[in-house]
């Protein structure tokens, strides 16, 4: 699995992307941190698969995560960065866009199905 060189801190491998959502795996170094930023209208997810990763937000707080803890995101708007310390760091970085549960336009109700004719 080849991947971009990015910044500084290491390589992106780009795994899937549509026009909601966008997974990638970060293989960092030790001893970076990506730009302080944020985004306008995706949500940030780390999943940590080895290694520590540190992640500071504009909260005013930093989360320590590590393979298997639970995923930490960065909601839309608030800027972050991803450290690490002293070790490689890989995770799975997914962006995605919220859900809108709004978003079903239904044609025809549901109901009862008694199946195919002919199935007698």
């Amino acid at each position: 699995m080849n991947g971009q060189t990015h910044g500084t801190w290491g390589e992106r491998v780009r795994v899937f992307q549509n026009d909601s959502c966008l997974v990638t795996i970060l293989r960092l170094v030790p001893g970076k941190r990506c730009s302080w930023h944020s985004h306008k209208t995706a949500y940030n997810l780390f999943y940590v698969t080895s290694g520590r990763l540190e992640v500071a937000t504009s909260l005013g707080y930093s989360t320590l995560i590590q393979e298997g803890d639970v995923p930490f995101v960065a909601p839309p708007g608030v800027e972050h960065e991803f450290r690490t310390s002293s070790g490689p760091c890989t995770l799975l970085e997914i962006a995605y866009t919220q859900y809108n549960p709004e978003d079903i336009q239904r044609v025809i109700p549901g109901g009862d199905y008694s199946g195919a004719e002919g199935d007698e």
